[in-house]
């Protein structure tokens, strides 16, 4: 074997050895590498396929390859410990049930002393970087529904290559976390109930994770609508896919349906990237039915992006109440409130996910159709329990913030 001084390339040998192995036990492989710069095109000594890109990308073309070519085994190469832009298209693609293994190299195979390597150097905008948030292997086994979990060692390839092939003929996803380090323990863990490592840390995972019980969600009162309620009033929500804005719509449409009695719809219109494409989200409300559900002519709006302030500002109603996040557009005489959504989201929540939430508080303060109160009784029928107390202090943060500007620009 060709010795390299890049820990990279001698990863990629290590694991072309094995893959050698696989494609001997069945047909050959399809090698997906969301990993930059592994393997070096120099370095692509095989005679099965190797797809080298963003993740994305090359989950997007497994979508194809497993439509056109059932049976062949498709691996996905990537790294384990960091911020891997594709998570979301991975989800989407094994809730379609594309079959494939997922190969999840740790950090002893990819760094070398206090050099880290780029797992994400693929030109990403830099806002799409800040919104991923670094996914455990656990948290991908368990956001795939993966149907084999198990470890591997680069150190014994025949073992290595045995799993590899077990996983191919399991149906549905497979995720196998490899290592080089010669103290963890290599099988299929998912078969293990005794396993420890697995089992606990999957089990207080998950239990954090579950919605609460219905017996401890606080049950919506019926509501009649004011009088004093218009008979239509439009809210839009915009910003960028990662942010909560379908959420936010969800919650503050069953808010002013279920906590106040109102009319409402909810209508969303989604970019194809599920991180950092366009999102908007309208929910109109009142107290007659509703015929058309978009909020051409938003009574509220509220931008959670410079490219969403660009494109919906100049189309509020008039006289709408327009909230922006700060940094989306220059403060000024005129323009709308500025309120630092993202930053109380990532403050109160610890999550830019959290924003379209956080956004609800501004909502609320401008407009007294929807109470905080009815806002905070729904959102606890939509996230995880452990996500609730520190989502409604960002939501009540934001409510403040905006209450206290408003009370600041009449005085």
């Amino acid at each position: 074997m060709m010795t390299v001084e890049t820990p990279e390339m001698t990863t990629w040998e290590s694991l072309q050895d094995v893959f050698e192995i696989v494609s001997r036990r069945g047909p050959d492989p399809i090698i997906l590498s969301s990993i930059p710069y592994l393997p070096g095109d120099e370095h692509r000594h095989t005679h099965f396929p190797v797809v080298l890109g963003p993740p994305g990308r090359v989950i997007s073309m497994a979508v194809g390859l497993r439509a056109a070519l059932p049976d062949t085994p498709l691996l996905l190469v990537t790294a384990a410990d960091s911020a891997t832009l594709g998570t979301n298209h991975l989800i989407h693609t094994a809730r379609r049930n594309i079959g494939m293994t997922v190969l999840m190299l740790y950090s002893d195979l990819l760094e070398t002393g206090d050099i880290p390597v780029d797992r994400t150097g693929w030109t990403s905008t830099g806002y799409q970087v800040e919104m991923e948030q670094a996914e455990t292997p656990l948290e991908w086994a368990v956001a795939l529904q993966a149907s084999l979990v198990g470890r591997g060692s680069l150190l014994n390839p025949s073992e290595f290559a045995n799993l590899i092939v077990e996983a191919v003929e399991t149906p549905g996803f497979s995720v196998i976390g490899v290592t080089g380090d010669p103290t963890l323990r290599t099988e299929v863990m998912s078969r293990r109930s005794d396993w420890p490592e697995y089992f606990a840390t999957y089990r207080a995972w998950s239990e954090g994770m579950a919605p609460s019980p219905p017996s401890s969600i606080r049950p919506v009162p019926p509501a009649q609508p004011r009088s004093s309620t218009p008979a239509r009033i439009e809210v839009r929500i915009a910003g960028i896919g990662g942010q909560g804005v379908k959420l936010a719509g969800t919650v503050l449409s069953e808010a002013a349906a279920l906590g106040e009695g109102l009319w409402a719809t909810q209508f969303g219109d989604y970019g194809s990237a599920t991180r950092g494409g366009p999102s908007r989200v309208d929910v109109v409300m009142g107290s007659r039915p509703i015929s058309y559900p978009a909020a051409d002519n938003s009574d509220i709006l509220i931008v959670l992006s410079r490219e969403a302030a660009a494109a919906h500002l100049t189309h509020a109603g008039p006289g709408a109440a327009c909230v922006a996040d700060e940094g989306t557009v220059e403060p000024g005489p005129g323009g709308p409130l500025i309120v630092p959504i993202t930053q109380l989201a990532r403050e109160h929540a610890g999550t830019p996910i959290a924003t379209g939430v956080t956004s609800l508080g501004c909502v609320a303060a401008l407009s007294d159709a929807v109470a905080l109160s009815s806002l905070k009784i729904a959102l606890p029928t939509r996230i995880p329990e452990r996500s609730v107390e520190s989502n409604l202090r960002a939501m009540e943060a934001a409510y403040k913030l905006t209450a206290d500007l408003i009370r600041g620009n009449q005085t």
